[in-house]
């Protein structure tokens, strides 16, 4: 019967390619699976979109001095106060990704080499993760 054993050298060549092969699957992976898990964060900034694009096919002329706060607490407003005072944590790697969107979305940056290191990171995760 021939031996099954591994050779010395056989297994620490296979042990040291674990790190590799795991690194370069590990990040598609985890934020594929992100993708249906909630995340609150994520959730928050879904829920701020959708009010905002509620609120801008509300005709201007509907929109009075008197009428306006009610209009956008029904619209983008419990959000966005969510967003500024209870910002909630992400959970996963799509929480964060949709955060630098938000961040984009919102001309958040003074800093211009910011803003591009950002939207590096975010590329990748988008890449990685086709998100």
């Amino acid at each position: 019967m021939k031996s099954q054993a591994m050779t010395r050298r056989a297994a620490l060549g296979a042990l040291a390619s674990l790190p590799a092969m795991a690194g370069a699957t590990a990040l598609p992976v985890a934020l594929a699976a992100t993708a249906t898990i909630s995340d609150p964060l994520a959730e928050t900034i879904r829920a701020y979109r959708v009010g905002v694009a509620v609120f801008r096919v509300i005709p201007s002329e509907f929109i009075t001095t008197e009428n306006e706060e009610d209009i956008v607490q029904s619209t983008y407003g419990p959000a966005s106060d969510r967003l500024w005072n209870d910002t909630p944590q992400p959970t996963t790697l799509r929480g964060v990704a949709e955060a630098m969107r938000y961040a984009i979305e919102e001309d958040a940056f003074i800093d211009h080499g910011a803003e591009k290191v950002i939207k590096a990171a975010l590329a990748f995760l988008d890449r990685e993760a086709g998100l």
